[in-house]
């Protein structure tokens, strides 16, 4: 996971705990211009004793692990080529647990080109759907409402 996924979810968590920058700072031991820095993405590296206080102090916990696959189930080159058809729920499934930043940047793309809201709403529900069971998900999930807020007003 990228440390900027795991900004989003810092905010997102220390937001609905009702936090300011500064109790959270306070909470984990860290500066407070240092949380904001995570929080936006602009934090290159961080080191992993900081990444865990952090999360602890808004109740996420660090998971560590061995990737299920090495590689994608689906190939995700329905993203990088014209697919001639929807994204089907086990594609966007496959891109969001087991794709990279660029297969996430190639999805929010996708979104963003279908005027009928269609695949915002189905890479929305499987979102949903899978963030409960995988870390990895739970941070794309996190960053979707910014990505959702930039094509507000649409006409969905």
């Amino acid at each position: 996971m990228e440390l900027a996924s795991v900004g989003a979810l810092v905010a997102a968590r220390r937001r609905a705990l009702g936090l300011t920058l500064a109790d959270l700072a306070a909470r984990a031991g860290v500066g407070r211009s240092t949380l904001a820095a995570l929080e936006s993405g602009k934090v290159p590296e961080l080191g992993f004793q900081r990444v865990t206080r952090i999360c602890a102090a808004v109740g996420l916990v660090v998971d560590v692990r061995a990737p299920l696959l090495d590689t994608p189930i689906i190939p995700h080159r329905h993203l990088t080529e014209t697919a001639g058809r929807e994204l089907t729920k086990a594609a966007i499934d496959d891109i969001i647990v087991r794709g990279d930043v660029i297969a996430w940047r190639k999805l929010f793309q996708t979104m963003r080109a279908d005027a009928s809201g269609r695949t915002e709403r189905r890479v929305r529900e499987v979102a949903t759907a899978i963030a409960a069971q995988d870390v990895k998900a739970r941070a794309f999930a996190a960053l979707l409402p910014r990505v959702i807020g930039t094509n507000a007003g649409r006409g969905r």
